[in-house]
């Protein structure tokens, strides 16, 4: 299970952890449990520094296909996405670029300026933004 979703429907937001190699599916997966829970509308922080996330162009093409056939159901709340690597970066960017229509998705290289951007609290943690 490299996605690790949490909706806290009380504060209104998810926090996904990813470990591992994150495939289309697991991201499919991710965004239906959101949906199943109510949360598709809630801001997410998206911890990916502890994974290989989605790089491929035609899957990244698929997520937002996927994320632009939910928003017809729900508006979607921002995603921010909490990276390590430069490849995380750009396929990020990517995504927020291909899903620009239906999501607000920034990259960030800390958890602390995410959850600025995003309006949650949650733990502090140093590092810079690179959106």
């Amino acid at each position: 299970m490299p996605l690790i979703t949490g909706v806290d429907r009380d504060h209104h937001e998810v926090r996904v952890v990813a470990l591992g190699p994150v495939t289309l599916n697991d991201v499919r997966e991710h965004l239906l449990h959101k949906k199943r829970e109510g949360g598709l509308s809630y801001p997410e922080l998206a911890d990916v520094r502890g994974a290989g996330i989605v790089c491929d162009p035609d899957e990244l093409k698929k997520i937002a296909e996927f994320l632009r056939e939910l928003s017809r159901e729900s508006p979607l709340g921002r995603i921010a996405f909490v990276v390590s690597s430069e490849a995380d970066v750009a396929a990020t960017r990517e995504l927020g670029a291909l899903a620009g229509d239906c999501c607000d998705i920034k990259t960030f290289r800390s958890a602390e300026e995410a959850r600025a951007w995003l309006g949650t609290g949650g733990d502090s943690e140093s590092g810079s933004e690179n959106s």
